[in-house]
């Protein structure tokens, strides 16, 4: 790995907070997951909230992860950006991996334009696009512009002298850094990576091309990650990850345990109900916002809660319940013809997943 990552062992010891809010897909419980089997628990799972009380006297790692970053940066907008620009300045590290690794790119766009603080653009970003009716796998409108998907799914990076391969959903192809330092590339395609344009054309447009950058701001640093590194069928690149945000794991932890029997009676109805909702829109997809949400996203999102829930006291049991009870009613009213709906029912799962994440990491720390 690159120098910086081995030099800053002032950070071990302290606290990572990841955004899990508005905005955010499931993506975010990759790194619970992770941080969790390596034994990794200085971690917190915030909302835009719970991220602009921490931001006050927080100096660790800040972590935003996937999701339509349009909507996320308007839920940062006036308060949490200026906020994490006095963060990073101070000595701090944002790790920001596809949505949020645009965020801090340079952009005219409200509300995008108050976190301009990385100089490196974007290269998959088109023109020609915008406008033209395309799945919003291939292409996501950006003002006059859109940013376009070449490829989605695995490929093989390189940096360092060292080769790992990582999932690419949407995040950003850089273009060559000015300024920034590039930490990997996108090297070369795979046996698994889904091509959305021709061959020749991805590759002109992939390869080569910065995949993690990283980027000074004042004391501190960004690191922008288009591939998530974080997935667990990934552990070469969870590796790889760790040493970027300068976590080394802890005492490993075994792999987590379902709701115990007779605990959480309403929980463990609510959870039944919604995963038979959820496995009835067999292989459906649907517009939310800028993202596409599929069944695998909220049944990603279920894991997180029916594993964690141990530790819960009944009275965040119960709301956990409900708000798991009205997503399950919004599914079941989806059109079979429907082609977009209220993020509600992914807003609840989300909220419900980063509750019980959040307080069984604070459990696993001793904390009541």
């Amino acid at each position: 790995m690159p120098g910086y990552v081995l030099s800053r062992n002032d950070m071990r010891d302290e606290e990572i907070v990841v955004y899990a809010g508005e905005g955010s897909s499931h993506s975010w419980t990759w790194l619970a997951d992770l941080f969790e089997s390596k034994g990794i628990l200085n971690a917190r799972f915030v909302d835009s909230s719970g991220l602009a009380r921490l931001l006050h006297d927080h100096r660790g790692t800040v972590i935003i992860s996937g999701g339509d970053g349009l909507r996320i940066a308007g839920s940062f907008r006036g308060t949490i950006f200026p906020r994490l620009k006095d963060f990073i300045r101070g000595g701090g590290k944002y790790v920001g991996m596809c949505a949020g690794a645009y965020l801090p790119l340079p952009s005219s766009l409200v509300p995008l334009n108050e976190f301009n603080l990385s100089t490196t653009r974007i290269e998959n970003i088109d023109p020609r696009v915008h406008g033209q009716n395309v799945s919003p796998r291939l292409a996501v409108g950006y003002g006059s512009c859109s940013i376009v998907h070449p490829v989605r799914g695995e490929v093989a990076l390189r940096g360092a002298g060292l080769d790992v391969v990582a999932p690419l959903y949407g995040g950003p192809v850089f273009r060559e850094p000015e300024k920034d330092e590039v930490v990997f590339r996108y090297h070369a395609f795979t046996e698994d990576t889904e091509l959305q344009v021709d061959r020749a054309l991805a590759g002109s447009q992939v390869l080569g091309r910065p995949a993690v950058i990283q980027s000074r701001y004042g004391s501190g640093e960004m690191i922008l990650l288009g591939p998530h590194l974080e997935h667990p069928r990934y552990p070469q690149a969870n590796d790889v990850f760790l040493q970027i945000i300068c976590s080394p794991a802890g005492r490993a932890r075994g792999w987590l345990e379902p709701i115990p029997d007779g605990e959480h009676h309403e929980l463990r109805a609510a959870l039944g109900d919604l995963k038979v909702a959820i496995l009835g829109l067999e292989n459906r997809s649907f517009l939310v916002g800028n993202k596409l949400w599929d069944g695998g996203r909220f049944l990603d999102l279920v894991a997180a809660i029916e594993t964690r829930t141990a530790n819960l006291d009944e009275d965040t049991s119960q709301s956990v319940a409900s708000k798991l009870t009205r997503a399950r009613t919004i599914l079941m009213d989806v059109r079979p013809d429907a082609l977009e709906y209220s993020d509600s029912a992914p807003s609840l799962l989300v909220e419900s997943a980063r509750e019980c994440v959040d307080r069984h990491f604070s459990a696993l720390r001793g904390e009541r």
